[in-house]
């Protein structure tokens, strides 16, 4: 049986970010572990890694390979799987596989809005009116 995670970090500014993961819980010995599934980041809802199936994953190549994968048919595909996902400004894809479990899984990289930018257009939204 699986479940959701949360780990506390602190990142290198002092801010404290909350992460999480999917783990499970394994029986080894007396003693009960957590094995680590996935990492959610930092929004369980929408998570940036996903597993997929062959069959996914087979669709999601010959696209590539084609040059005719567009983000809409990507967020298409995993809303059909049942996987919440953010319609953001997807950057880039990674199709991963793993050869010990022998699974597949896709990640998502979304564009990164920095703190200047939201600044600088809020600046030269003040302007304009």
């Amino acid at each position: 049986m699986s479940f959701i995670r949360t780990f506390k970090r602190k990142n290198k500014d002092g801010t404290i970010r909350t992460y999480f993961a999917e783990v499970e819980s394994v029986r080894v010995g007396d003693k009960v572990i957590q094995k680590y599934v996935r990492p959610l980041g930092t929004d369980p809802e929408h998570p940036k890694n996903i597993l997929i199936e062959p069959v996914h994953f087979s669709y999601l190549a010959l696209r590539l390979m084609q040059d005719a994968l567009t983000p809409n048919d990507l967020f298409e595909m995993l809303e059909k799987m049942g996987q919440p996902v953010k319609k953001e400004r997807l950057e880039k894809i990674g199709i991963n596989y793993d050869f010990e479990k022998k699974t597949y899984s896709i990640s998502l990289f979304y564009q990164k809005i920095s703190k200047s930018r939201t600044k600088t257009d809020a600046r030269s939204a003040k302007n304009i009116q």
